[in-house]
């Protein structure tokens, strides 16, 4: 007995679900995209391995997204231009403003930055109020903006601040005992002790993780200027949604705190990039 054959307009059904079904499982070709950012360390610099926790962050989201990225490096106000303009694909870390957000789609958060008050190990320290802070030696480092609650609480003798022209001085009465607490970024916070004291004497040192102010979250941009942005978007934030599952995120802030990024030499940055 003869098999069925399929002929004419049935067999043209057939191949034109076939060919549906491959486009559907077709992975998104994989892009390289450009990415414009600036030098803040620890967060981003072209002299730290992985070019900074925050740069290893967004280049790695975009790998899991399947994408790849290069890094430019450009003062800050070029960067943002670039990015505005659409001469580059996306640029790194900004913090929300509504002048950038009319050229702009923002990313999921990439990271925090802002303040908290760091104390030797051995200090017991717990605070949610100024009131907490009473009669605390407090460092501070003029030109700062620490917030005018913490100013005025110290105007009005809760506490004083003993301000000094760098945070190095502040760090260093930190660690002879002759402050109780000074308030610093917590990525920048500890790069400063890595990069000034050995370790042994950076190791002395904390942080209470309960803000100064409220925390500034840090975003990937991408311009409204180019129609792939949105697309990109969504991929990118799935890729850090990924990191974040796993675990990457908080491995490579401790990394970081642990000076594991700092560059040792041009070898090591070839590594990195």
């Amino acid at each position: 007995m003869s098999s069925p054959v399929i002929t004419g307009r049935p067999c043209l059904t057939v191949l034109a679900a076939l060919y549906s079904l491959i486009l559907i499982a077709a992975p998104v070709a994989s892009e390289t995209l450009t990415v414009a950012t600036g030098d803040w360390p620890p967060y981003v610099s072209p002299q730290l391995k992985h070019y900074g926790v925050t740069a290893r962050i967004v280049k790695e989201a975009f790998e899991a997204a399947g994408d790849k990225v290069v890094f430019q490096f450009f003062p800050w106000k070029r960067t943002l231009l670039m990015s505005e303009e659409g001469l580059a694909d996306a640029s790194f870390p900004w913090s929300h403003k509504p002048e950038r957000e009319a050229h702009h789609y923002y990313s999921d958060s990439i990271g925090r930055y802002g303040y908290v008050f760091f104390h030797l190990k051995t200090t017991t320290f717990e605070w949610r109020e100024l009131s907490d802070l009473r009669n605390l030696r407090v460092g501070g480092t003029n030109s700062y903006n620490y917030g005018e609650d913490f100013v005025n609480a110290s105007k009005d003798g809760l506490y004083e601040i003993e301000w000094v022209h760098s945070d190095e001085l502040n760090w260093r009465k930190l660690l002879a005992g002759r402050l109780d607490i000074f308030p610093s970024d917590v990525e920048a916070g500890y790069a400063e002790l890595r990069d000034l004291f050995p370790a042994e004497q950076a190791n002395r040192v904390t942080h209470h993780p309960h803000p100064l102010k409220p925390l500034t979250t840090m975003h990937l941009l991408f311009s409204m200027e180019k129609p792939e942005s949105l697309d990109r978007l969504r991929r990118f934030n799935a890729g850090l949604q990924q990191l974040h599952a796993k675990g990457k995120i908080e491995q490579y802030l401790r990394e970081s705190r642990e000076g594991q990024y700092r560059l040792v030499s041009e070898e090591v940055r070839e590594e990195g990039l």
